[in-house]
């Protein structure tokens, strides 16, 4: 039996890191058999109720050095783990796990991870140290093999895959509609879903949040539907509800928690995706849903440019252009087909790319087997 723990950013009810681990969970489980999953977590209850595996508590120390000390191989990930953007003690979080695996000798695989920001000269060095330790690496954007190069990472082999959440199973689409009737969501022909979140960054502060507001009250006008789909909960249902409080004409929210499954599902409903969430953005690619996204943060600013879509301003930057985003919006739907075409090419891409996660996995986990013998 082979044991791996997953030290991720999960059980707090951010719907795309819990499809990174639903993802992980399924595709390890359809390569191998003879695997024990683990994965740290703020609720480890629900970790272990929701996805059939075994969970300890992310928090309490003893729990996870007998997780580790246990373990076969540790992945680290998926997801912006190795960043200090949030704060330099999340940074710090996962380094020591990484460390004490490695102490306990075990493999660690930084799996489908995404790096940075990570700034502080000493916060570099020892992301340098403790990552040039790790067996296998792989990353879900180009542009973070370039930042831990930039940091000095040199050691294990590096490839650029893509986000799990890529190969996430979805709910049929039967059932997927039967969530919109329970939420009184009319069908309609052109139905936009919105995804936005908290960003205190943006420029011009909440502006951001008007200018959505606007430009969902003119894509109504013009008689389209707009369904706001929060991604994390409370933070999102409450800010689409600040969205709709600006807003002059009726827009629906999705206001019950859902699995990602069924965000998955959900997605493949509507016409257009405008969001800032970056799973979001993903699960429409998976769907086959052209996409508008609005940019906060470089991991979107990727994706959008390597699917081929839409940039709906960059809030980092400027102001949202109202007028240009409603016709970037009326263009997609003029030209639904050829946006649609140019989708499915890239997003079948990312799949693969995405499966190339697992190859890498399936090989450490033949090393394992050879030295269990």
């Amino acid at each position: 039996m082979i044991r791996v723990l997953i030290a991720g950013y999960h059980g707090f009810g951010n719907c795309g890191d819990e499809a990174i681990l639903q993802a992980m969970t399924a595709n390890i489980r359809a390569m191998a058999k003879d695997v024990e999953i683990t994965a740290l977590s703020y609720n480890p209850e629900f970790t272990k109720t929701e996805y059939g595996i075994n969970s300890v508590q992310r928090f309490n120390m003893l729990q996870v050095l007998s997780a580790i000390k246990h373990s076969d191989i540790v992945l680290s990930g998926g997801g912006t783990l190795l960043q200090n953007g949030t704060s330099t003690r999340s940074l710090m979080y996962y380094l020591t796990i990484i460390k004490i695996a490695k102490f306990f000798r075990k493999r660690v695989m930084l799996y489908a991870n995404g790096i940075g920001p990570v700034s502080g000269k000493l916060n570099r060095r020892l992301v340098k140290m403790v990552v040039n330790t790790v067996d296998v690496i792989t990353l879900r954007e180009k542009l973070s093999e370039a930042d831990l190069k930039s940091i000095g990472v040199t050691k294990p082999n590096i490839m650029v895959t893509a986000d799990p959440a890529f190969n996430l199973e979805s709910i049929s689409d039967d059932e997927a509609w039967k969530l919109l009737d329970e939420e009184k969501i009319p069908h309609n022909e052109q139905m936009i879903a919105v995804s936005v979140r908290n960003w205190s960054k943006a420029f011009g502060g909440d502006d951001y949040v008007k200018k959505v507001a606007k430009v969902c009250d003119n894509a109504i006008a013009e008689g389209k539907t707009v369904v706001f789909l929060p991604m994390e909960y409370p933070r999102d249902l409450e800010l689409s509800k600040k969205v709709m409080s600006y807003m002059k004409e009726k827009a629906y929210i999705m206001q019950k928690r859902y699995t990602p499954s069924q965000i998955l599902g959900i997605v493949g409903c509507f016409d257009i995706m405008l969001s800032m969430r970056l799973h979001t953005l993903i699960f429409a690619a998976v769907k086959n849903v052209p996409m508008l996204g609005i940019i906060y943060d470089p991991k979107v600013e990727y994706y959008i440019k390597e699917l081929d879509m839409v940039e709906a301003g960059d809030v980092r930057h400027s102001p949202i252009n109202v007028k240009a985003v409603n016709e970037q919006i009326n263009d997609v739907f003029e030209n639904m087909e050829a946006y649609k075409a140019r989708l499915k090419f890239k997003a079948d891409l990312m799949k693969q790319r995405a499966g190339q996660n697992d190859v890498m996995l399936a090989q450490q986990f033949d090393i394992i087997r050879k030295n269990k013998k």
